[in-house]
């Protein structure tokens, strides 16, 4: 069974955007584009424009310049079978100016049996696909961002092949409008034996807008090697219990394996934040492979931007300023 999720999952990942190019044979590195944090997948992916915190590495490096001090995060999504995908960030304020940040994925389809030619056993495999990267943001006034990151990837199936690639991004504020762009997974290849196979590079331009104090909406459009282009909307709101707490629900959807069977592409989740630390879970439909499940944890040092709330609230909950008793 745990064979046939991985069959599954892996034509999840090439059924949408991560197809096959038209000159270059099958995609690879598909994995890149599963959503690396819980707050993210409960919007539909969505979110180019107001990513935020260390997990913008993953998604569009411009939004770590909205960390002011320290930022780490873990996101874990569970399928069937034992297939999970794991995702650790960090990000920092750095002495020179700007932000460093780094970030880790990795995939793990677990242990599965092995046969050859002849349908004879031939051992087990542990296949898992695993990307590090590191990268820098700045803000460069009136209202824009931008950051770049560079990555090491690896995959291993019964035999191993790694690529380099970067990641280039901008976000915009333009009054209580944002926007946001971004080019991912640009360079070489993997190459399994004598082929070498193109990473899904993906352009991402997205708005964000919000509404009132409490409701933002995020709409994405993403182009992708050899597919046609995919879109990807969401929204949130959040709602303050008490002071220093509060309360994000959120939802969203994405046409971008709307082919592949069954009910997929919708998204709900929620966050609970508090001043220095955030938790979030999200439900997502993934036609046949069911729902799976993700949960993050993200944690802050010094206090955030007040705008942080409004214009970065897409893949980090809100996390509340502490407001100071009153004596």
């Amino acid at each position: 069974m745990r064979t046939a999720s991985a069959i599954i999952l892996a034509a999840w990942l090439a059924a949408g955007p991560a197809q096959a190019a038209s000159d270059n044979g099958t995609v690879s590195g598909a994995f890149l584009r599963l959503p690396p944090s819980a707050a993210g997948a409960g919007m539909g992916e969505a979110g180019v424009a107001v990513t935020a915190g260390s997990q913008a590495i993953f998604i569009n490096p411009a939004g770590l310049a909205s960390v002011k001090g320290a930022f780490v995060s873990f996101s874990h999504a569970a399928w069937a079978d034992s297939l999970a995908f794991n995702t650790l960030s960090a990000a920092v304020n750095t002495p020179y100016g700007g932000v460093a940040g780094v970030g880790l994925r990795y995939l793990s389809y677990g242990k599965m049996d092995a046969v050859d030619n002849t349908g004879a056993p031939a051992g087990s495999l542990t296949p898992r696909d695993v990307a590090a990267e590191g990268g820098w943001a700045a803000d460069l006034g009136d209202g824009l961002a931008a950051g770049f990151s560079l990555k090491y990837i690896n995959s291993r199936i019964k035999r191993s092949a790694s690529a380099y690639a970067a990641d280039a991004g901008v976000t915009q504020r333009i009054g209580r409008t944002f926007f946001g762009a971004a080019l991912q997974n640009l360079g070489s290849g993997l190459k399994f034996g004598e082929e070498t196979y193109p990473l899904p590079l993906n352009l991402k331009l997205g708005v964000g807008l919000p509404y009132g104090r409490n409701l933002l909406g995020v709409f994405d459009v993403n182009v992708t090697r050899g597919s046609n282009p995919w879109m990807a909307f969401g929204g949130k709101y959040t709602s303050m219990l008490r002071d220093g707490l509060a309360l994000v629900l959120r939802a969203g959807y994405n046409t971008a394996s709307g082919d592949t069977g069954g009910i997929n592409g919708l998204a709900l989740g929620f966050g609970v934040s508090l001043p220095d630390m955030a938790f979030d879970y999200s439900l997502r439909t993934m036609g046949d492979l069911g729902p799976t499940h993700h949960i993050g944890v993200s944690f802050k040092w010094a206090l955030t931007h007040p705008e942080i709330v409004t214009r970065y609230g897409a893949y980090t909950p809100a996390l509340p300023k502490r407001v100071p008793r009153q004596r």
